[in-house]
């Protein structure tokens, strides 16, 4: 059974256990966009109250990377390890057989037919060990449309995980994203960057770089963003936003 993960942020680009957990459970060569319904909408205390990537299902298409899991998840006791190794790589601290606190919990997306079984036991597993932070239900299940190629096409998958965190009750506006990255001087804003040059995006992107480009932080002169903030500023000029 073909299982991948779903990544919406730094889980795909930040170092330590992270990198560690990329490189033990993924096939980072065989990573894909994918379309999915993405957006800034959760406020991270650890990140200075700066916004972080969140599922809304009422969000308008964004682009997420979908990436294989090195091994196949043949039974719930597969898809439960690959749940407990994601789980584990968002929060360090976590127990080892964690999928979920108050904040946030691992859910599941199932693609293929006649997984009747399997849904169940996810099901069991999930009630047992997690709390549902929207859009995964009580059931564990994650709760957006299969995921798509950029081209339209269903993505050829099994089943998929996903990590959701506890989002803000409204949808934050491109202005009020781009303003808490530009009252900070932190490095928090290492966040956008480093999703648009990793090909995590959202149809906001260009209002947020106008926003951030008009306030013209002090951070924006940081050479390590400069290839990201030449590509924000053509798709801005050209009105589109690069894969």
């Amino acid at each position: 059974m073909r299982a991948g993960i779903l990544i919406i942020g730094s889980l795909l680009w930040d170092n330590g256990k992270r990198a560690e957990w990329r490189s033990a459970r993924l096939q980072l060569e065989q990573k894909i966009r994918v379309k999915a319904p993405i957006c800034y909408g959760r406020m991270s205390q650890s990140r200075g109250n700066t916004f972080t990537m969140t599922f809304r299902p009422d969000a308008t298409l964004g682009q997420a990377i979908l990436v294989q899991c090195k091994e196949p998840a043949g039974s719930v006791d597969g898809l439960v390890a690959e749940a407990e190794a994601l789980w584990k790589a968002e929060q360090p601290a976590a127990s080892t057989n964690s999928i979920g606190t108050n904040w946030g919990c691992v859910g599941a997306v199932f693609g293929m037919p006649n997984t009747t079984q399997l849904i169940a036991e996810w099901r069991d597993v999930f009630r047992a060990r997690a709390t549902p932070v929207s859009p995964i239900n009580a059931d564990g299940v994650l709760q957006i449309d299969w995921p798509s190629l950029l081209d339209g096409r269903p993505v050829d998958f099994h089943v998929i995980l996903a990590t959701a965190t506890k989002a803000l009750t409204h949808r934050p506006t491109a202005t009020e994203i781009a303003d808490a990255w530009i009252g900070q001087n932190e490095g928090f804003e290492q966040y956008f960057f480093e999703n648009v040059r990793n090909g995590i995006r959202t149809p906001d992107d260009q209002s947020i770089y106008r926003r951030i480009e008009y306030c013209s932080p002090r951070w924006l002169e940081s050479e390590a963003y400069a290839d990201v903030i030449a590509r924000l500023r053509e798709e801005v000029t050209e009105g589109t936003i690069t894969k």
